[in-house]
Formats: C-alpha cells, structure tokens, sequence
C-alpha cells in the first residue's frame, strides 16, 4: 500500500518544488491578462472557463488543506497554531504590498501626486489582507489600479486557517464526516453557483464573495481529507490512469463539471505526484529555499511594471517576470519569511493552550 510520504512523518519537499511550480503558472497565467490577450492556454485548448491561474490557486489550497490539517492534528494548540499561521501569512504579505505600492507609485504613476490620492480605503484593504485599494495607477487597462491581484485568495485562505480551527475545538477533524458533509456541500456549490443564497451580502465579511469562497473552502477541504484519510488512501499508477481517463472524460462531455472533478480527481494526482516525483530524497532539494509565497506575492507587480515599460508578448513577459520574482523570492524568503519563521520556536517558559482529544489512530504519524 503505497501513501504519500508525509503520512510517514517526513517533511515532503516534494510539495516545496509543487508550490513553486503552482506560483510559476500564476505568472503565466497573469502574464495573459496583464497583457490584454486573455483566454490563456489551458482555456484554448479545453474549452471551459478553467484557466492556469485557476489550476495554479487550485494546487495551492490543495496543499494547503493538507498540510495545515497536519500542523493541528500534530499540534492541537490555538496559540501556537495561531502564531505560526501569521508568522507565515502576514509578515511577507504586508511588506510585499507596501513595497509594492510604494514603487509602482514612484515608477509607473498613473496620477500625478499618486501618493496625496491615498484615502481610507488603502489601510482597510490591508488590514484586511487584500490587493492593496490605490488610485489608478496603470491607466487605459483593465486593471488600472490593481497593484497586486494575487494576493485577493489571502483572505479566504486566512478563513480556511480560522476554520480548522473551529472544527478542531470541537472534535470535529478527529471525527471527519463532519469535513465530508461540509466537502459535499461545497463542491455542489462549486458546481452550480445558482443556487446561492442572494442574501450572502448578510455574511460577506466571514465568507468573502459566495462563489471563490465555495470554490477555494471546497479545494482546500478536499487536502484536509487527503491527511484525514490518509490511512485509507492507496496511491496506484492504475489508479492514477484511472483518475486521468476520467478527468480527460468529463472534459469533453460534461465541461460544466470540470472544475469540481479538477478538484477531486486532480487531487488524487497531484497527491500522487508528491508521493512519486523523483527529488524528495536528493540533496538540493532539501536546501532549496521555500520561494513559492514571495514569487506569488510578487509576480504580478513585476509583470504589471514589466508590461508598463514594454509590451511585449505573454511568453517574453512570462520568461522576464519569472527570472525577476524568483530573485525577489528568494529576496523575501532569505530576508523575511525565514526570519519570521524562526520565532516559531516554542519559548520554554510559556504555558501551552491545549485542546485535548482523545488520541486515535487517524491522528497518530506513522
């Protein structure tokens, strides 16, 4: 029976090289819109609304609802739990959209005396750990005063972080159907988004807008499943061939449910892909530094600058970004996050805040 190695206890670096990959089609992906020639590739040649950046945001909270369910289920400490989630989130993102903003306004004004425009909506929108709210900045685009529209999926994935939360509080992860149930429900959601409510405006600030909430809940839920069954999940090449097949299938003949098998089915191979891929014993990619959250932070600002100063092609916009923000993440990881990261050491003195379960074997590392 074949699991992925982090159900053995090992850090899986494999799902490090993942990231980065994921964080690279996210420049792809903008380098598209940036320069006015959206659909991209993957919506040319599938036929659906299912474009790179989506795959890309879709991989990311895939790996996300895993290993944050691991970090709890191996640590069921709330402030603890809760330090190493903002010492991983918000350090990188508050300096990335200040510095950003800051030098796209000095190089790429759209307004003259663009920083004497700023109003309360700039500190609202950081508080609330969202692309940053700027006067127009990029004028005659589509995305004249967006910095930084990456980072709109950190809000939902900080209510994700908060969620694990609630249900390891009350017992609920040990359990897990109550994680199936609320998979369920979010994935038919995700399927026919007709059927929200139109009176979600109510709970707009817990939820975010009704459909990427339900879209990103149930990708990031469909991870948590993959560590809370991880006992259970066998990971087969002929399965993998299977879950392909299938994929490729509803492709074709049923496109309006693609996105929620792209989710399920394209988890089983992104999961088995992290078991599978070659690297995870090699020793560069033990010290390969963690760049994926700065060349996500960054890429689109870098893109947005590049295309400010030369309109060139998607590719060459692509290949130019990507060489950039791989610096700059590196940049951020050596200089922030890693720093921030260190302080995750648990100081001797300070009382735990436990919340005790009755231990079982789902929850045991193997």
């Amino acid at each position: 029976m074949n699991r992925p190695k982090e159900f053995h206890g090992h850090r899986n670096h494999n799902f490090d090289l993942l990231r980065i990959l994921f964080a690279t089609l996210v420049i792809l992906a903008h380098a598209y819109v940036l320069s006015g020639q959206y659909p991209d590739l993957l919506v040319r040649y599938t036929h659906t609304q299912y474009n790179l950046g989506s795959l890309a945001v879709s991989g990311f909270f895939l790996l996300s609802g895993f290993l944050i369910v691991q970090s709890w289920s191996r640590d069921p400490d709330i402030v603890d739990y809760a330090w190493k989630r903002l010492l991983r989130i918000v350090p990188g993102y508050l300096v990335a959209a200040v510095l950003s903003t800051i030098v796209i306004g000095l190089l790429a004004p759209g307004v003259s005396h663009f920083f004497y425009h700023f109003n309360h909506h700039f500190p609202e929108s950081i508080l609330l750990f969202g692309p940053p709210s700027t006067p127009a900045v990029f004028p005659h685009s589509v995305f004249e005063n967006q910095i930084d529209d990456s980072l709109w999926t950190i809000p939902y994935e900080l209510r994700c972080y908060l969620l694990v939360v609630v249900f390891g509080i009350c017992g609920l992860l040990r359990r897990r159907w109550p994680v199936v149930i609320l998979l369920i429900i979010s994935l038919f959601l995700m399927a026919d988004p007709s059927v929200l409510s139109t009176h979600w405006h109510k709970i707009y600030f817990l939820t975010g807008e009704p459909w990427p909430a339900a879209r990103l809940l149930a990708t990031f839920l469909v991870g948590a499943c993959f560590y809370l069954f991880r006992n259970r999940i066998v990971f087969q090449t002929s399965f993998a061939m299977v879950a392909a097949i299938l994929l490729i299938g509803i492709l074709c003949f049923l496109p309006r449910y693609f996105e929620p098998a792209a989710v399920t089915l394209g988890a089983y191979l992104l999961f088995y892909a992290g078991d599978r891929m070659p690297f995870q014993r090699t020793a560069w990619i033990k010290r390969m530094p963690d760049i994926s959250y700065g060349v996500y932070l960054y890429g689109w600002p870098i893109e947005a600058l590049w295309l400010w100063y030369r309109h060139t092609s998607p590719w060459i916009t692509f290949l130019a970004a990507t060489t950039l923000a791989y610096f700059v993440g590196w940049l951020s990881w050596r200089y922030i996050e890693r720093p921030m990261l260190k302080l995750k050491r648990r100081p001797a003195h300070r009382p735990r805040l436990v919340m005790v379960e009755p231990p079982t074997d789902e929850m045991l590392i193997i």
